[in-house]
C-alpha cells in the first residue's frame, strides 16, 4: 500500500444508491459545496460504467453514498480511473465508509481542503478459463476488492478443487469451498470463515478453506505476486465463483480459476492513518476487553 496526501478538491463526483435518504443528503451536500465554490456532479450508482468512469475522470475525488456493497461495486467499476473514493454510510456496517450521514459538514470540509490521505490498496485480478476443444479459453475476467469465493450452489454439497500455488500442486481439497481475499476485505467472509484479519497496508493474498473435509490446510498469507490456480476436479458438479458477492460465474469439470494480486486496485480516502484499527472496534468486529472504554 502507498499513502500520499491529497490535493484540495475543486470538483467532486457524488454517486448515490437508490435510497431517498441518500438522494436528499446528496442534494444538501451539492448545495453546501456550491457555497464553497466546489463544483459537483451527481450520478446514480446504477448508471452505465462508461458514464461513471467519464465523470470520475473529470473530478478530483468521488463520494459514494451507500453501504459497503455499493462502495465495493463502484470501486470495481472505477478502478482504472485511479480517482480516490470516500464513502458516506447509508448501509448497515459501513466498514469502508468514513463520512457520517449526519454531521458530515466538518469531515467533508477537511476532505475538500485536502487534509485527508489517499491510500492505494491492492485488489485481486481473476480469470475464469473454460474448456474449449483440447485446451482452455478465457471466458470471464476482472478485479475483486474483497474476495473471490468458490463454493457449491447446492447446500450441503462439497466441491473438489485442485489447488496450485506458483506451479506447485498444493492440495486437492474437498469441502465447502475456498476464499481468496485481500487484506482490506479480510473483515468480510475471510474472517467469518476463520481466516486472519490483516492490515490493509499489506500487499498479500489470503487463502482460507471453508469447512474442509479432506485436503484441508490452515489459512495462508501469500505475497501479492503469487499465482493461484484452482481447477474443478469432480465431474458433474458445477462450482460457483463469486466475485465480491456481486458477480457469479461457474466452473465445470476441468475449468480453471486463476487469481493473482494487483497493486493500486483501489484508491481510498481516509482521514487518518490508523482508521482500520479504530474501525475494527467501532464496527463491532473486535470487542474491547473488560475495563477498556
Amino acid at each position: 500500500m502507498v499513502v500520499r496526501s491529497m490535493n484540495a478538491v475543486k470538483k467532486l463526483l457524488i454517486i448515490t444508491k437508490s435510497d431517498p435518504a441518500a438522494a436528499n443528503t446528496a442534494a444538501a451536500v451539492r448545495q453546501w459545496l456550491g457555497q464553497r465554490n466546489v463544483d459537483s456532479v451527481l450520478y446514480d450508482a446504477d448508471a452505465a460504467p462508461s458514464a461513471l468512469c467519464a465523470a470520475a475522470s473529470s473530478c478530483d475525488a468521488v463520494v459514494i453514498m451507500g453501504g459497503d456493497g455499493t462502495m465495493i461495486g463502484l470501486a470495481r467499476k472505477l478502478w482504472q480511473t485511479r480517482v480516490p473514493l470516500a464513502g458516506m454510510n447509508f448501509g448497515r456496517v459501513g466498514f469502508l465508509n468514513e463520512l457520517p450521514k449526519s454531521g458530515w459538514e466538518s469531515p467533508l470540509t477537511d476532505l475538500i481542503q485536502g487534509k485527508w490521505l489517499v491510500e492505494r490498496h491492492m485488489a485481486l485480478r481473476w480469470r475464469v478459463l473454460k474448456q474449449s476443444g483440447p485446451g482452455l479459453e478465457a471466458a470471464a475476467e476482472g478485479i475483486a476488492v474483497n474476495d473471490v469465493v468458490t463454493a457449491h450452489g447446492i447446500v450441503a454439497r462439497t466441491v473438489s478443487l485442485e489447488v496450485q500455488i506458483d506451479d506447485v500442486l498444493f492440495s486437492t481439497l474437498s469441502g465447502d469451498g475456498i476464499i481468496i481475499g485481500t487484506p482490506l476485505g479480510s473483515t468480510a467472509y475471510t474472517a467469518s470463515a476463520g481466516g486472519p484479519l490483516a492490515m490493509p497496508s499489506l500487499n498479500a493474498m489470503l487463502i482460507t478453506p471453508i469447512c474442509p473435509f479432506s485436503g484441508g490446510f490452515s489459512p495462508l498469507v501469500l505475497p501479492m505476486n503469487s499465482h493461484i490456480r484452482l481447477k474443478a476436479c469432480r465431474p458433474n458438479s458445477d462450482i460457483i465463483v463469486s466475485i465480491d458477492g456481486q458477480e457469479d460465474h461457474t466452473l465445470a469439470f476441468g475449468d480453471v480459476l486463476e487469481v493473482c494480486g494487483m497493486a493500486d486496485g483501489l484508491h481510498m480516502l481516509v482521514s487518518e492513518g490508523n482508521w482500520y484499527l479504530k474501525r475494527l472496534i467501532s464496527r463491532g468486529i473486535i470487542f474491547p476487553g473488560p475495563g477498556i472504554q
